[in-house]
């Protein structure tokens, strides 16, 4: 019997090599992953002031995706909805109920609710788009397709319209950041965290479609990422191959879970940490250039300061940052940490907006059970590669939201490929994937 989501590779050998179910699942599947690195808004003029933030966030966000989800919760249904029950889970729904309830203790509870309702239509995007691929190597093929477009548009914006395609110093926000690559992404930690994750794909290709292609993804992503300058994904690149490595090859779910907590702590305690704790503070101003982590503990220490203030309940979900309570109304405060967009610490920016029980579902759901969901399948299991490309998005989006918000951002950097990660490793814990 076919695997739900994926199907058996018997099944699709006595099918035509391109047919019409085949066709549509390839474009749904290109369009959502197109969306997510394109956007829809790509090659932003920065030169130009950033509009005003509102209520009402970004419009062609909201269209756009609303329109991926309607159009997918539409081929989902006439496709065995009832696979999608296999990505729900207590820690999951209780997190999704916390985040409700956080939304009717938020001072702004109509902007809190909007964003819930945002993050979950994202969530279900990236829940249904793992029932699109028939099998292991359409998946591979799909998703190496996507990211060769990416790139290409990414080259030929440096190549043809570089003032569109690289930081300038007539940015308004940022000119010290001139030269610096970013393609069609909007900021060059942006292009550098998504460099990272189109390495782990073009690693996922070689081993299971091609190694020529992988190694041509490899190559192209890891030019872009040394022009990025990205001094996070650069950063974090060889971490996570090597913890990779490691868990794979451990055959112990509490190494696993022990050490990505443990990675967690301590990258957690030399960046937020350093505004709380003295002695780690002066060691990493002994051996850092910046010890403020380019402005970042200004804003950590106003952040730790409103989690004690609503420790249980927070502020809201992502209900936070941007409202007229911080910009306007805490005016004791610098302006940098008043206006900033998130905590760049996504364990203090869930702290702040949905409390310490909060972050401690999502810590349970997103970095405890998808460990586990690794651990699950045999090594030798035919989705293997698959599992280590999901087990790499899930790390790299856990270490780089130690300096960035990215659990639960909307569509900040690697943030979508992050919960696919989390859902994938879920799904293919509980289904039979073919090669």
């Amino acid at each position: 019997m076919a695997a739900p989501g994926f199907q058996s590779s018997a099944g699709a050998a006595a099918q035509p090599a391109v047919d019409l179910d085949t066709l549509i699942r390839s474009v749904l599947f290109i369009a959502v992953f197109l969306a997510v690195w394109i956007s829809f808004h790509p090659f932003k003029d920065l030169a130009v002031p950033p509009p005003a933030v509102t209520e009402g966030g970004d419009l062609a966000n909201q269209i756009g995706f609303s329109a991926i989800f309607l159009i997918l919760a539409a081929w989902t249904w006439c496709n065995e909805p009832r696979r999608l029950m296999l990505l729900l889970r207590p820690a999951l729904m209780a997190t999704i109920v916390w985040f409700a309830f956080s939304v009717l203790t938020s001072w702004e509870p109509s902007l809190a609710a909007r964003r819930v309702a945002f993050m979950l239509v994202i969530m279900s995007i990236s829940a249904m788009v793992l029932l699109l691929p028939k099998n292991l190597r359409h998946f591979s093929d799909m998703l190496a397709a996507v990211v060769l477009i990416v790139l290409a548009a990414c080259y030929l914006g440096v190549l043809l319209v570089p003032q569109l395609a690289v930081h300038q110093v007539t940015d308004f926000l940022e000119p010290e950041h001139a030269g610096n690559w970013r393609g069609v992404f909007e900021h060059k930690n942006e292009a550098g965290a998504n460099m990272v994750l189109f390495i782990f794909v073009g690693l996922f290709v070689a081993r299971t479609r091609s190694f020529p292609l992988g190694a041509v993804i490899v190559a192209l992503s890891s030019v872009f990422l040394a022009f990025t300058q990205s001094k996070t994904a650069i950063g974090l690149l060889v971490p996570v191959l090597i913890m990779s490595h490691v868990i794979a090859g451990s055959r112990r779910p509490f190494i696993g879970i022990l050490l990505v907590v443990a990675v967690l702590a301590v990258f957690n305690l030399f960046t937020v940490g350093t505004v709380v704790f003295p002695p780690i503070r002066n060691l990493i101003e002994s051996i850092m250039p910046d010890a403020t982590f380019t402005g970042r503990t200004e804003i950590w220490e106003f952040g730790l300061a409103h989690v004690t203030a609503h420790p249980i309940l927070g502020y809201g979900f992502s209900a936070f940052w941007g409202t007229p309570e911080v910009v306007y109304g805490m005016s004791e405060h610098s302006i940098w940490a008043n206006n900033a967009e998130h905590a760049h610490n996504s364990y203090l920016n869930l702290a702040i907006t949905v409390g310490i029980p909060g972050l401690a579902l999502v810590v349970l759901w997103g970095v405890v059970l998808p460990i586990l969901d690794f651990y699950h399948l045999p090594h030798d299991a035919p989705s293997r590669p698959l599992q280590i490309l999901f087990l790499r998005a899930c790390l790299f989006g856990l270490l780089a939201s130690c300096l960035e918000s990215v659990i639960f951002q909307e569509l900040a950097e690697g943030s979508f490929l992050f919960l696919t990660g989390v859902l994938g490793l879920r799904y293919l814990s509980v289904t039979d994937v073919r090669v």
